[in-house]
Order: C-alpha cells, then sequence, then structure tokens
C-alpha cells in the first residue's frame, strides 16, 4: 500500500506480535497512540490504552535497536530515512 508502512508491533504485556499498516503522514505520537488504542480493544484483559505510549525499535536488523522514536517525528520522515521500513519490529512502551 502506498503512504503506509507495515509495522510489526511486540505488546509486551503478551509477547504477541501485531501488524500495522501506519499512514505516512501520521506523527509518531499518534501513530502510538491508534496502536495503544486498538491493542487495548483487542487485549482488554492484559493491557489498557495508555494515551502516554511511546514506540521503540526493537529490530535487531536496525542500527538503533531499543532507541525510542520520537513523538513528533513524521513517520514519512522515518521511512525516508530508512529508520523505519516495512516489518520493522517495535515496542508498545
Amino acid at each position: 500500500m502506498k503512504d503506509k508502512v507495515l509495522l510489526n508491533v511486540l505488546l509486551p504485556a503478551t509477547g504477541r506480535r501485531y501488524e500495522f499498516r501506519v499512514p505516512y503522514d501520521m506523527t509518531v505520537e499518534d501513530a502510538a497512540r491508534m496502536i495503544s488504542e486498538l491493542l487495548a480493544s483487542r487485549e482488554r484483559e492484559v493491557y489498557e490504552a495508555n494515551l502516554q505510549a511511546d514506540l521503540a525499535i526493537i529490530d535487531p536488523a536496525s542500527g538503533a535497536q531499543g532507541d525510542m522514536l520520537s513523538p513528533c517525528d513524521l513517520i514519512r520522515v522515518l521511512v525516508e530515512n530508512d529508520v523505519l521500513v516495512d516489518g520493522t519490529l517495535v515496542a508498545v512502551v
């Protein structure tokens, strides 16, 4: 899909991974909130949506493993700079 990146998202509370297509024109902050809300609706028993949620790269293939993504960055900029590519593993923290 054009103008979206496919992220592999780890929910540490369950150890499960989910795939999300995130629009390029969304900030990391908005993407983290959206993902948090969707995960909360899916995993009601173990996860509660967090408006302060952040995303951290945990993909071993990335040179930025363990780095928190800046909430102000646009997803588009991160894709253009190869910080995020389809399949990048991130965690909701």
